[in-house]
């Protein structure tokens, strides 16, 4: 028959073992770290973006993009699908107007939550005229 002292040690012992199962689940999981947000190219529609990714395999990757830095750091901003391979995800942000400032950054889901890098701001080109650009075509140049 146990007594209530040893079912109170009983209980410690349980408690100190279950702490220590959690410590060490804890330190086994990989949290997900981001490495800056890095522009390769600027057009005068398209931003090519990228980040490298470690930690978690994530389950979603991508780009939220808009004209303000708090837009594009909420919930709503655009989002472009990002490639994921081999620690990098790269994408690129087409659609966008010429000479306009944007502001960027990098997102990854995990099963643990969604982490971002920092906010950048790119400004596009502007566009080069084209072959048949003509704006009066009635006019020959």
């Amino acid at each position: 028959m146990w007594g209530v002292n040893d079912m109170k040690c009983l209980m410690r012992c349980l408690r100190a073992i279950l702490a220590t199962l959690l410590l060490v689940a804890c330190e086994a999981e990989e949290i997900v770290t981001l490495g800056p947000l890095k522009i390769d190219e600027v057009t005068s529609d398209a931003v090519y973006c990228r980040f490298e990714i470690s930690g978690d395999i994530p389950v979603d990757c991508g780009f939220c993009y808009a004209t303000t830095k708090i837009a594009a750091e909420s919930w709503t901003a655009s989002k472009v699908q990002g490639d994921y391979g081999q620690g990098d995800v790269m994408g690129v942000i087409e659609g966008l107007q010429p000479n306009t400032t944007y502001f960027v950054r990098g997102y990854t889901m995990t099963v643990r939550g969604r982490v971002y890098t920092e906010t950048l701001s790119v400004k596009t080109t502007l566009r080069t005229p084209q072959a048949g650009d003509n704006e009066y075509p009635d006019i020959e140049l």
